[in-house]
């Protein structure tokens, strides 16, 4: 009986920290959409745990003829998150730690693509949640946005 009841508190106590975590996570999706406008989101929730420092990957579809920004929030544990953006060859086509590791990038999309999101916290020894979030715009003219 005693084994019986260290399990239902085990069980118990899993559950809610697994709860509490989703809702974290939910939370850091829900502020991320709110940066994206001027751009309307796409409806994809794209988010994945860090731990301990180590990379992680997010492969997205980008189709030809329309602006986007991928808008990345994350765990404030973690620190600024740095993230790169490689094509489907691995070629780095963006890195914000060129750009004062803003959390966004705005970009035209020239043809229909994969590209793979790699994101890195600054804070190595924490876990968290982090939220890669695209934004859509179709093309208007004289717009200063880095075609890709």
């Amino acid at each position: 009986m005693k084994i019986f009841i260290q399990l239902a508190i085990v069980s118990v106590l899993s559950f809610t920290l697994h709860t509490a975590a989703l809702a974290q996570c939910k939370s850091i999706v829900k502020d991320g959409i709110q940066k994206l406008p001027p751009y309307t989101h796409n409806g994809q929730i794209n988010s994945v745990t860090i731990k301990g420092g180590k990379p992680a990957e997010i492969h997205l579809s980008f189709y030809k003829g329309l602006y986007y920004k991928l808008q990345i929030s994350g765990d404030n544990s973690l620190g600024k998150i740095n993230f790169r953006v490689l094509d489907e060859t691995k070629k780095e086509v963006y890195n914000n730690t060129t750009d004062n590791l803003s959390d966004f990038w705005n970009f035209y999309s020239n043809s229909s693509q994969e590209l793979v999101i790699e994101l890195t916290p600054s804070e190595k020894s924490k876990k968290g949640c982090v939220a890669v979030l695209i934004g859509m715009q179709i093309p208007k003219r004289n717009n200063p946005i880095r075609n890709l």
